[in-house]
């Protein structure tokens, strides 16, 4: 009798710890799903920003080209800090403009414009002049490259998404990184975007008395 009891006492133990064993390895299992999903999350949102930003770089150059000026730059604040800028233009839509994060131990492929000795804006990518299937310069108002992220690889297409090259891998999950600007500043004549290639886009704004182009 003594011995039926401790051996269903054993059982039970067993079971007990095996229950809990399951529960933690369970609790654990999601606790990976969610953080795999939050990071997903997080680099999509990635991904997006620098997007916006890039389609907000080309209309910067055709402002500058067409001499559309700039009628006020609105910060982006989360959590108090600010991590974009609304642009408004006296003709056409606002644009938004994000100071961009990148993995702390990854590489975020920066998309940027320089203007050749034509006068002409053409994109770069990492500081190189990004070239098209025939090695030729593109120019900034021709076409705007896409990016994506898949499979932790960034990804760039310059055919609006019809074909993608590959390029570095995402390692980190976000943080303070790269961005396409330096720096946004204005004072009564200008708005001055920094490019992270060096480049300063200069334009100008409305509303006051000095119209000379610089």
């Amino acid at each position: 009798m003594g011995t039926t009891i401790k051996t269903k006492f054993y059982l039970i133990t067993l079971m007990a710890s095996m229950l809990l064993m399951f529960s933690s390895c369970h609790k654990r299992i999601w606790e990976k799903l969610d953080d795999h999903e939050a990071r997903i999350a997080r680099l999509e949102s990635l991904c997006n920003q620098f997007n916006t930003t890039i389609n907000s770089l080309q209309v910067l150059v055709s402002s500058l080209q067409n001499n559309n000026w700039i009628k006020d730059v609105i910060p982006v604040s989360e959590n108090g800090v600010t991590i974009g800028y609304v642009i408004t233009f006296m003709h056409g839509d606002p644009i938004t403009i994000y100071n961009g994060k990148n993995g702390e131990d990854g590489h975020t492929p920066i998309i940027g414009v320089k203007q050749d000795d034509d006068g002409i804006w053409y994109w770069t990518i990492d500081d190189d002049w990004l070239l098209n299937a025939d090695g030729k310069k593109v120019s900034a108002e021709a076409m705007i490259p896409k990016l994506k992220i898949e499979e932790d690889y960034w990804w760039i297409s310059y055919d609006d998404g019809k074909t993608w090259t590959k390029l570095g891998k995402v390692i980190g999950e976000g943080g303070s990184g790269d961005s396409m600007f330096t720096e946004v500043r204005q004072d009564d004549k200008f708005v001055y975007f920094v490019l992270t290639n060096g480049e300063t886009i200069q334009i100008q704004k409305s509303g006051g008395l000095y119209w000379e182009y610089v």
